[in-house]
């Protein structure tokens, strides 16, 4: 009998959320590997990405406490061998239910896992410790995840079985042709001469102002792609403004949400990805992890690397270094990345691999 594993993820795609994302990617490359897979997620009005061999619960309107019945009731029924936990997703929003689900699951005898995708400050204390009082396995995917922690909440990992897996692209690889890829071209820059992108979710914190001191406006026409939070309404607000008044006016086309074999086709298409956030990126950033699939030059920011890297066609700056993103982006772009057996490779069928590895680490314990 193969081994049952339900993944729980406030988001699952094609809600918008990087993490619902990832649940979706794992979910499938899980299932890929003979891993009987249930996802229990939010309610969705539309219709949620399904698999051969993956059985989605779609049954939380909102992950207040008053919903553990549901929870219960699934994990009864469905029966799972390890009950993983996805933290945090847009889809959990300030509900407390998502907090308590470890504990639900040790009281039901279930093995837990869980993923920590980002870091916490002091106003998550309290319901840190709510998931962390029970011991279980933590998959991380930022290497170096304790400095994600505000020190006086170090102590969640004490009594943690730590495993770092590192994240891979949530969009695929698209090859379009020299004819294709003109035609791509030819749909966003207009008059311009450089297709520039974003693509992301549109926060403060991803730094998307940037592009236009970053950017040439003589030569360049910026696309900004990605989920666009409405609440964030000021912010969204300020990128408008710029992008329609001199030098910028006509040369930036903001698309919103687009799916990912779009998204995949506009960074085969162009010169270079602007990704320049403010907290600084890293190996668990997936949409970094997209575009050096796609093979096209991308800058970013980094707490800790500096530089061009070559094999992965990526220039790494300090946050906020203007200049500097501005010098690189002269020297690199339109410059492609060259094959990589290791960067080319199924990512996802590896990180199932050592998903697969460890659950059966935490049955053998049991």
């Amino acid at each position: 009998m193969s081994m049952r594993v339900l993944l729980i993820t406030g988001s699952y795609s094609p809600m918008r959320c990087g993490i619902g994302d990832y649940s979706c990617k794992l979910a499938e490359a899980l299932s890929a590997a003979g891993v009987q897979v249930g996802v229990l997620t939010s309610v969705f009005d539309g219709k949620l990405k399904e698999a051969d061999g993956i059985k989605v619960f779609s049954v939380i309107k909102q992950w207040q406490f008053k919903e553990w019945p549901k929870v219960v009731r699934i994990i009864r029924d469905w029966d799972p061998d390890i009950v993983h936990i996805q933290y945090p997703t847009q889809g959990y929003g300030n509900g407390l239910l998502p907090w308590m689900l470890p504990l639900i699951s040790f009281l039901m005898r279930k093995e837990a896992v869980q993923t920590w995708h980002e870091g916490y400050g002091r106003r998550n204390a309290f319901k840190l410790l709510l998931k962390s009082i029970i011991p279980t396995s933590l998959v991380i995917v930022r290497s170096q995840y304790r400095d994600c922690l505000h020190p006086m909440l170090r102590w969640s990992l004490w009594n943690k079985k730590i495993e770092f897996i590192p994240s891979a692209s949530c969009i695929p690889c698209a090859k379009p042709d020299e004819q294709e890829r003109e035609l791509l071209r030819k749909r966003y820059l207009k008059k311009q001469k450089r297709l520039i992108v974003f693509f992301g979710f549109v926060y403060p914190h991803k730094g998307v102002e940037l592009l236009f001191e970053i950017a040439d406006p003589a030569l360049d026409q910026i696309v900004i792609a990605g989920a666009i939070d409405r609440k964030a309404k000021d912010y969204l607000d300020k990128i408008t403004r710029y992008a329609a008044v001199e030098p910028w006016t006509e040369k930036v086309t903001i698309t919103d949400f687009l799916p990912a074999q779009e998204i995949a086709e506009l960074l085969a298409a162009a010169d270079a990805v602007i990704l320049p956030f403010r907290n600084g990126g890293g190996d668990w950033n997936t949409s970094i992890h997209g575009a050096v699939l796609n093979g096209v030059f991308v800058i970013t920011t980094s707490l800790t690397q500096r530089g061009y890297d070559q094999k992965s066609n990526v220039y790494f700056a300090k946050i906020d270094d203007i200049q500097g993103m501005r010098s690189a982006l002269s020297t690199y772009a339109g410059k492609r990345r060259k094959h990589d057996p290791v960067i080319d490779r199924d990512e996802w069928s590896r990180i199932a691999g050592r998903h697969r590895l460890l659950y059966e680490k935490v049955l053998s314990l049991k």
